[in-house]
């Protein structure tokens, strides 16, 4: 991969900042807020040039591999399993680069199943932590709904249209799943995929 300008000037500004972290022996918690905040506007940039530069090659064993390439989306059975290799992010951080970058992923890898799903859908997700004791009603699902609307999956997300609900568990790889089903399916999904 050849490193562009944007990607050189933003590789330096991260490493700027995280100098600036690294020897300070006093940090008032808004500053490493701050900081957490810049990494993940870094990250966004980042993964943007590395998606804009694998459009450009010609193979697929060209393409650089990033989280972004884990992001998966299956048809099994009239059910819709969208695999996130990231946890949804909490209520406090939804203004942030990482919520649109799952939203933008999401969208993304639905976009072949347009126009799935004309009724009432039931939407299941699963966040997985490796944190014992987390809560599940802190994580905000708001991107899922946004990106199945943006990639026309589900025509809308109010509640004529929409219901979900969401499970959280323990797993020492963190990532979550979600499961798109026609709402009249509710009963014999649950049955089958809630446990």
């Amino acid at each position: 991969m050849i490193i562009n300008e944007k990607l050189k000037k933003e590789l330096h500004n991260l490493q700027e900042e995280t100098g600036v972290i690294l020897n300070n022996n006093s940090l008032t918690d808004m500053q490493i807020e701050n900081y957490l905040k810049g990494l993940e506007k870094h990250r966004y940039i980042l993964l943007n040039e590395v998606k804009l530069y694998n459009k450009t090659v010609g193979f697929d064993y060209e393409k650089l591999k990033t989280i972004d390439s884990e992001y998966n989306a299956e048809l099994i059975d009239d059910i819709l399993k969208i695999y996130v290799p990231e946890i949804m992010p909490s209520y406090k951080n939804i203004k942030t680069h990482n919520y649109k970058r799952i939203l933008l992923n999401i969208a993304e890898i639905t976009k072949p199943f347009k126009n799935l799903f004309e009724d009432q859908v039931f939407i299941y997700i699963k966040v997985f932590d490796n944190i014992l004791g987390w809560d599940i009603d802190n994580k905000c699902i708001k991107p899922i709904a946004d990106a199945l609307i943006l990639s026309q999956v589900i025509k809308d997300d109010n509640t004529s249209k929409m219901f979900y609900a969401a499970k959280g568990e323990f797993s020492e790889n963190p990532h979550t799943e979600i499961f798109v089903i026609h709402g009249d399916k509710i009963t014999e999904f649950l049955e089958n995929y809630s446990r």
